[in-house]
């Protein structure tokens, strides 16, 4: 039965035979990524993404209107995982009006077409009150929450009047579905990571980090401390 000091030597071998054998076989890998196109593949595991620094696609509101996803990321707005617009107040709700889809941020209105196609802003020069706390339908009207109260409007959108309403169905805020986040996640971060690039950092140690950068010199010197004293051994015989 080997003693502890001779377990611990067998373990530091196998580890360095284990990162020796990783260098080797990542580097051959590399060398003919061309030909393997390792460069085309692509690996999107979760943890591997979140541990180069990619996360998921959060945004910073969403909702479901018209069954289409409408969220928005910073000034970036989305319908689903097409990029339709950019708005630079934050989004409060959303409405389906006739033919149209109608958003609201805290100080316009967005009408974009049942399919996601921009048409125009309406602002405080159309008569929009603001600021704008949700947006919401009451019997095929749309209704506003102001910070000054609430106001109903036609489907013209063309004159509010102050009123108070109980019933209405106020835009709500709505989870991304799994489809639509996947896109938006390969949208904003492409792919993945590509094999090739994977290679090359496990090969490198860059895999690790800063650590895995120290590990592969330190495996450099070991083999190097090795060839050195090999070179002394063999040569000793000769003389």
């Amino acid at each position: 039965m080997p003693s502890r000091k001779q377990g611990a030597g067998l373990i530091t071998i196998g580890v360095i035979a284990f990162l020796l054998l990783s260098h080797v076989l990542t580097g051959i890998a590399a060398n003919h990524a061309s030909l393997l196109k390792l460069e085309q593949r692509y690996i999107s595991w979760n943890w591997l993404m979140s541990h180069y620094g990619i996360g998921d696609a959060e945004p910073d509101v969403a909702f479901l209107v018209d069954n289409k996803i409408l969220s928005q990321f910073d000034t970036q707005l989305f319908v689903d995982a097409e990029p339709i617009t950019h708005i630079h107040r934050p989004l409060v709700g959303g409405i389906v009006l006739e033919n149209l889809m109608v958003l609201g941020t805290d100080n316009a209105l967005l009408l974009l077409t049942r399919d996601g196609e921009f048409i125009e802003r309406l602002g405080a020069e159309a008569g929009i009150p603001a600021p704008i706390q949700n947006i919401g339908v009451y019997h095929g009207e749309p209704v506003l929450q102001a910070r000054n109260g609430m106001w109903r409007s036609n489907f013209m959108l063309d004159k509010w009047e102050p009123i108070s309403l109980q019933g209405v169905s106020w835009s709500k805020p709505h989870p991304l579905p799994d489809s639509v986040a996947t896109d938006l996640k390969q949208f904003f971060y492409g792919q993945g990571i590509s094999v090739e690039q994977l290679l090359i950092d496990i090969h490198n140690g860059r895999i690790l980090g800063a650590f895995g950068v120290l590990l592969v010199d330190v495996l450099g010197l070991l083999l190097l401390a090795l060839s050195f004293t090999g070179l002394w051994m063999w040569g000793k015989k000769f003389k």
